[in-house]
């Protein structure tokens, strides 16, 4: 019999080497896809979840604004802060007076028809159909007191001085008060000069007036106490619900 001839043996390192990984590998890299997609699809959530929470915030503080805005809008005088009544008991001023029975008619006059309000500066009346400017809020010269009514029905404060020149507040005061008046919302500064000394600082908001003297005890009013005092005037008359068309310009 014929011999069977051998096959030529390889060295190991020389022989044909099957695919490594084959499908093991494959499977590896499709749970890595999917891990990867997973982990993305996480993060995204994790955004969207965070943008919902800040807008949601956002949403919440952008109604508290609106619910205490509507809330002031109809409620009547605010508090007057605390430092704002001493000061103002301190300067010998009186105190808020409440005024709804001297002139509460809220209608307009008519073309050519004119007024003289009892027990001057007024707080409330007949009055012009036109309203303040929203801006200047500053004037060197009295102000139409029928237009100033029109703007304390829409909720305005207007602060009247008696001139330094008629025995009235040192132009330090003034100054004062017109940087107040400049930055408020609703808040006006004019002289007056038929005002006396012991009304040279007299502060008016629908149906409301406080009045304060030049000195008290031979103690001037300063520039600090009377912007505390206006201030304070403000906080608790300026557009709030006791004017009966708050809301309306300026407010």
């Amino acid at each position: 019999m014929a011999k069977k001839k051998k096959r030529p043996r390889h060295p190991a390192s020389e022989r044909p080497q099957a695919p490594r990984g084959g499908p093991n590998l494959e499977r590896r890299d499709r749970k890595e896809e999917a891990r990867r997609l997973r982990e993305a699809e996480r993060r995204r959530a994790r955004r969207a979840a965070s943008l919902r929470r800040t807008l949601t915030s956002a949403g919440i503080a952008v109604a508290a604004v609106a619910a205490i805005t509507l809330f002031r809008t109809f409620q009547g005088p605010n508090d007057i802060p605390e430092a704002a009544v001493l000061a103002a008991s301190e300067a010998g001023c009186t105190v808020p007076e409440h005024r709804p029975d001297r002139t509460p008619a809220q209608r307009h006059l008519t073309p050519g028809e004119t007024i003289t309000y009892p027990d001057p500066p007024a707080t409330s009346g007949t009055h012009d159909g036109s309203q303040p400017p929203d801006d200047p809020k500053v004037f060197d010269a009295p102000f139409e007191e029928t237009v100033a009514v029109h703007g304390l029905e829409h909720g305005a404060v207007f602060v009247y001085y008696l001139p330094e020149a008629d025995g009235g507040l040192p132009q330090a005061v003034v100054d004062r008060l017109a940087d107040i008046a400049t930055r408020s919302n609703a808040t006006f500064l004019a002289p007056y000069p038929t005002l006396t000394p012991e009304r040279a600082l007299t502060l008016t908001a629908w149906n409301y007036r406080q009045s304060c003297p030049v000195s008290a005890d031979e103690i001037a009013l300063t520039p600090a106490a009377a912007a505390t005092i206006v201030n304070g005037f403000a906080a608790g008359f300026e557009c709030t619900g006791e004017a009966p068309e708050n809301g309306i310009s300026p407010c």
